[in-house]
């Protein structure tokens, strides 16, 4: 089973492609600039957290994001089944429509959600590609705490939210 992306929202009803944040994940360069509003010490001592596990698996940013088709990008679907392994959530590849199960319900507090979407995880990576250890390694681990995966999650969601 592929898992295939065009676009999303979010809930600030901002259009981006899928595409569009691979590209900006795979063109951070280490030197680039973050913004002064952001507070970098939460993501390094997530970070850390992480890197205290000492079995990680590692991947790099161009690794997760493959083009096949113009304006359809195909999720590396060993990289989600790892974090959904790791991390003991479902991966949803759609937002579920009518009533939805509280357990998958976006106004549930990220330590009892079940499952993540494309989104959460490019906002994770987003996130940790900021951090120092990325900075020097070039490479992503990948958790096996929900609550440290949320924490990148919200992370990345601000970063993304900056995005010009």
């Amino acid at each position: 089973m592929k898992t295939i992306w065009s676009n999303f929202m979010d809930s600030t009803s901002i259009i981006m492609t899928i595409q569009e944040y691979c590209n900006k994940i795979n063109a951070l360069k280490a030197d680039e600039n973050i913004s002064p509003l952001f507070d970098g010490i939460d993501l390094e001592n997530s970070v850390l957290k992480i890197l205290q596990n000492t079995t990680q698996t590692y991947f790099t940013t161009e690794a997760i994001c493959n083009q096949s088709v113009p304006e359809t990008v195909i999720l590396n679907n060993e990289i989600v089944k790892l974090f959904a392994d790791h991390l003991g959530l479902l991966f949803l590849s759609e937002r579920e429509a009518g009533n939805v199960c509280f357990a998958n319900s976006s106004e549930l507090r990220p330590e009892f959600r079940q499952s993540f979407m494309a989104i959460e995880l490019l906002d994770y990576i987003y996130a940790f590609v900021h951090s120092s250890f990325y900075k020097e390694f070039q490479k992503i681990a990948i958790t096996s705490e929900a609550d440290i995966f949320w924490e990148l999650v919200k992370i990345g969601a601000g970063l993304r939210k900056e995005i010009k």
